[in-house]
């Protein structure tokens, strides 16, 4: 019988040539999704970041139907200011009735509460930090990205407050211990900014400070100095544009840092009529300005 002779079938894989195409291949399209999955995750922290403005300018609206008035920005020194009286506006009602609005701030204990809608989902770090954990009480407790507009010194303004840590303008949506009707609004809800972002850290050339920086925590409305020097833990002016490094080391007040987030190019604001709007970090100041007062006569179209 003849012997059948069987040829062996060449194997088939790949060469290293070809492995290493392959896993050139899979590394750029892994570099390029990456960044359109962060551009993803991104929109979707702005749009909840939106979402939260929204409820705030909601509660502003509230606050208005109950006391015919917008609540002021601070009551006074060491006392509690906007995003104390608000509360029970965002359905935090509990926390409210636990609170003293006649008492020292830094003696409560709510301060340490988290209120979820103070904070920016952007926001990279703590919401909140544990007595005893910082240099100063004043930077202790349960922050809040968010601050009111308090007006722009602009050289229009029919009075201000003079103050060692920036003079506050008497133009914006919220003041030092007095508060706002909406008939005082004469700029119209739609063309006032009430309540935007706020992230300030000083960053010299050697790196920014440590966090918090300048986020103070919600239940602080202002300093507990006299008020004739008052540091407003709630609101700020618009002296410089959204997201400028400036710094307290050169003499820039605190009354005076800029808004901003950590958002690309961009800083998120409820208008009085509870529209939220983003401002582009290189919006004209005086446009920006305008915005930010109350009284200035002139209709402006946020960008």
């Amino acid at each position: 019988m003849a012997t059948r002779l069987r040829h062996k079938q060449p194997l088939h894989g790949f060469t290293l040539v070809e492995l290493l195409v392959v896993i050139a291949i899979i590394g750029v399209l892994v570099a390029l999704l990456l960044p359109a999955v962060q551009a993803a995750r991104d929109a979707a922290r702005r749009v909840q970041c939106s979402n939260k403005l929204k409820q705030l300018g909601l509660a502003l609206q509230n606050y208005e139907s109950a006391h015919k008035l917008f609540p002021p920005g601070s009551i006074g020194g060491g006392q509690h200011g906007l995003f104390s009286l608000i509360l029970p506006y965002l359905e935090e009602g509990a926390i409210y009735g636990q609170i003293d609005l006649k008492g020292v701030t830094f003696d409560d204990p709510q301060r340490y509460t988290v209120i979820s809608t103070y904070i920016c989902p952007s926001y990279p770090f703590e919401s909140a930090t544990l007595p005893g954990s910082l240099p100063f009480p004043w930077l202790e407790g349960a922050y809040t990205t968010y601050q009111g507009v308090g007006g722009a010194l602009n050289g229009t303004e029919q009075s201000s407050l003079a103050s060692g840590a920036g003079d506050l303008p008497d133009n914006g949506m919220f003041r030092w211990a007095r508060p706002r009707r909406p008939s005082d609004i004469t700029d119209g809800l739609s063309n006032t900014l009430a309540i935007g972002e706020f992230v300030h850290r000083d960053c010299p050339s050697n790196g920014c400070e440590e966090p918090p920086g300048n986020v103070r925590p919600w239940i602080l409305g202002g300093t507990g100095e006299a008020d004739s020097h008052p540091g407003s833990y709630a609101s700020k002016v618009a002296e410089h544009p959204p997201n400028s490094n400036v710094l307290r080391a050169d003499g820039v007040g605190f009354n005076h840092l800029p808004m901003g987030s950590y958002h690309n190019g961009l800083t998120q604001f409820v208008l009085a009529d509870g529209s939220v709007r983003p401002i582009n970090d290189d919006i004209q100041f005086d446009v920006y300005q305008a915005l930010a007062t109350i009284n200035g006569e002139e209709v402006v179209d946020a960008p």
